[in-house]
């Protein structure tokens, strides 16, 4: 005899009374046969066959969690950011009764191929590498999907970000605050006129430079990636100027980490010689040494809300509000002295 047969004899009711407990369709199993079965369910240890399961209730509990392909042989899930932030949405998407499927996807088509193939109930993108082809993933898939720090013009997108701009502005004026004025800033900028997380970085450096009456200067901008090898170059090339920039703000964590490194390896003390604000305030910038001053954006916050509004979209068809922008603060530790001591 199967178990669920054993489950309904025990129980004194239907082999289907028990099938609808199991697939939560509830309205006709009264409260008392409901915890009945749900025990024998536990004392039996039945486990439901989850893919038999979606064809009834057509849904696989699955989200998708995609992240894009790196250029070249770059391993994204080396970077501490997005490390931590995949922990902080497979845990909430755990609680939430559902699995995640982790995957790097690069094409429009690629992602529709995806979502389809496993009929996911709902999608999270990590990284704002996707708003060029927003549109065509919008257009192809109808299902819930979250869009995280996207600056996409799509209307119809759910995204949950940053105040990038207050995190650049409010970084410059606390290193302006410290008596710095030749203040670089590190991170891959793009052209004036797209619309991005690093390019709202920078533009709240500048505007904070300009309400300070310091000029802006070109060639104190590293337009380089934010990952640690990178850092360790810009960190030589501003020591190399030896003393010329007194301060720098990067776009990321583990990028002024590696700025620090490389300018240690060329004789600098830091802060003594070079102060540095992060951004991010991941969990190894208290493992640096010196501990890295940084721009927190809560990452544990972003990505919860970022499921909670995946869920209610999941659940009820809709969101009361389709773009989040979540606020930063100024996170001082050791890596940031004022001008002069």
């Amino acid at each position: 005899m199967s178990i669920i047969k054993e489950i309904a004899a025990e129980a004194e009711v239907s082999v289907m009374t028990v099938y609808n407990v199991i697939n939560g369709n509830h309205a006709k199993v009264s409260a008392k046969n409901i915890d009945l079965i749900n025990e024998l369910i536990k004392k039996k240890h039945y486990v439901p066959n989850l893919s038999a399961k979606s064809l009834t209730v057509k849904s696989t509990k699955i989200i998708g969690v995609i992240i894009p392909l790196g250029d070249g042989d770059y391993n994204f899930f080396k970077d501490p950011y997005l490390s931590e932030l995949i922990g902080v949405v497979e845990h909430s998407v755990r609680k939430k009764g559902y699995y995640a499927m982790i995957r790097s996807v690069s094409l429009a088509s690629d992602v529709s191929t995806l979502l389809k193939t496993w009929n996911m109930d709902g999608a999270i993108f990590l990284l704002p590498y996707y708003d060029k082809i927003v549109h065509k993933i919008l257009a192809h898939n109808n299902l819930p999907m979250v869009f995280l720090d996207s600056y996409s013009d799509c209307p119809d997108i759910l995204s949950v970000g940053i105040n990038d701009f207050k995190g650049g502005y409010i970084a410059t004026k606390y290193l302006i605050s410290m008596g710095h004025r030749n203040i670089a800033f590190a991170g891959p900028i793009e052209s004036e006129d797209v619309e991005s997380v690093v390019n709202q970085r920078f533009k709240g450096y500048k505007a904070a430079l300009k309400e300070s009456n310091i000029n802006f200067l070109d060639s104190f901008v590293y337009p380089a990636m934010p990952v640690y090898d990178t850092g360790v170059t810009v960190g030589r090339e501003i020591s190399d100027r030896r003393g010329e920039i007194t301060a720098v703000l990067t776009s990321a964590d583990i990028m002024a980490i590696g700025i620090m490194e490389g300018a240690r390896r060329n004789g600098y003390v830091i802060p003594n010689d070079l102060s540095i604000v992060g951004f991010d305030n991941i969990e190894c910038a208290i493992f640096s040494s010196p501990k890295l001053t940084t721009i927190s954006q809560n990452i544990s916050a972003k990505a919860e809300y970022a499921i909670e509004l995946l869920m209610q979209q999941i659940d009820n068809g809709f969101v009361t509000q389709n773009r989040t922008v979540m606020d930063v603060e100024i996170i001082e530790r050791q890596s940031v002295i004022p001008l002069g001591n």
